[in-house]
């Protein structure tokens, strides 16, 4: 299997009820996608009797997700930061008292495997993304693209879940899939 692609970033604002069940408040599409490290931390602890290994846990604890997106617009970053868009300027508005929320965010990942084109749908039901670091550059004797980098902690949600995976032979019901995903509940 190689992977030869990466597109389709999705996310969607998450609300855990009371039981923890989640619920998203539809799918939308952050910009395009360029680039996106996906890093899992897991708890290590082993216990040793009798000479030897009897126990051991490798479990999830969390994770990183950097997301690097061709168009940093404000209405995305402000949601998806917890910022506010002022209504009679069009500015966003930055505070710090500002809380960035939870949101699902995936992904589709294009790969050959024996010949055939696949697309698999990585999907992260919790994760918080933090205000990114800002670095411009004036234009000089050739262009050089900058772009934004999102990073945020993967969590677990109240079930355990921190992970889910599909993948398919055609991009458009993998597309279809990651939305349903974050499809808007009641």
């Amino acid at each position: 299997m190689a992977k030869i692609g990466l597109n389709n970033f999705r996310y969607s604002i998450l609300t855990e009820a009371e039981d923890g069940a989640p619920t998203y408040a539809g799918a939308k599409k952050p910009a395009k996608a360029i680039d996106c490290k996906v890093n899992i931390e897991n708890n290590s602890a082993e216990l040793y009797a009798d000479d030897g290994l009897a126990e051991s846990d490798y479990s999830f604890k969390k994770g990183t997700a950097s997301i690097t997106i061709d168009e940093d617009n404000d209405e995305m970053m402000s949601e998806m930061l917890g910022h506010t868009i002022d209504k009679e300027t069009g500015e966003m508005v930055r505070k710090d008292t500002d809380t960035a929320p939870f949101i699902g965010f995936g992904r589709i990942i294009s790969k050959l495997v024996g010949g055939v084109q696949k697309y698999k749908v990585e999907f992260l039901p919790k994760v918080k993304f933090a205000e990114p670091s800002q670095e411009d550059t004036t234009k000089g004797e050739s262009v050089e693209f900058k772009t934004t980098t999102l990073e945020g902690t993967v969590m677990k949600l109240a079930d355990g879940t921190w992970s889910r995976t599909k993948t398919f032979t055609d991009k458009q019901e993998a597309i279809t899939y990651l939305e349903s995903l974050l499809a808007k509940t009641a």
